[in-house]
């Protein structure tokens, strides 16, 4: 079996079932569906915060960023115009996939 460039939700509840030998593959695709939800309602539970931090040992952290809007000049017109306030929520890789990512 071969991968293409994207997976989802369905590789990772059949890993999930053999893992935890689990009887269905209705059960794996749950556990899967309540962890992501339980992430997902963290974050956004805690958009607010500037500098909230969700650490997932092993795997990596959310990090919630507030950035500022600054002044740019449009290029078509010429206007300096100032930019809207933004949330960032940004993926840190944590160690063993952060050592994937350098190529030798």
């Amino acid at each position: 079996m071969t991968l293409g460039p994207q997976v989802g939700r369905d590789l990772i509840a059949t890993r999930v079932r053999s893992v935890l030998n689990l009887s269905s593959d209705r059960e794996a695709d749950h556990i899967v569906t309540t962890v992501l939800d339980a992430i997902v309602l963290e974050v956004t539970s805690n958009i607010n915060v500037d500098g909230f931090t969700l650490k997932l040992p092993g795997f990596g952290k959310f990090v919630v960023r507030h950035k500022p809007g600054r002044m740019r000049t449009l290029p078509l017109t010429g206007k300096t115009q100032m930019t809207s306030d933004k949330r960032k929520v940004k993926f840190i890789p944590l160690s063993q996939l952060r050592e994937l990512e350098r190529v030798s």
